[in-house]
């Protein structure tokens, strides 16, 4: 069997319509799918909390002092 679909209908200004369908159709995509991909998305990023914990894990992962040394070195990275 296949999955229920339900119809959801929203209201938007001219212009904000125009832009997404914009945005759409540069994505290959129909407004409705564009919305509905946005939509799931944004409600499985991870939480403020999720992610600041995932941080904190990746700072301990990372040497918290540096010789002066050091600090030249990643300073002049790239100014070669």
């Amino acid at each position: 069997m296949g999955r229920d679909i339900h119809k959801i209908s929203i209201y938007l200004d001219e212009e904000f319509h125009r832009t997404l369908k914009a945005k759409a159709s540069t994505l290959g995509l129909s407004l409705s799918e564009f919305i509905a991909r946005a939509a799931r998305d944004a409600l499985y990023q991870p939480s403020r909390g999720v992610a600041s914990d995932s941080m904190d894990r990746l700072r301990c992962q990372v040497p918290s002092t540096f010789t002066a040394a050091e600090i030249r070195k990643m300073r002049d990275t790239g100014r070669e």
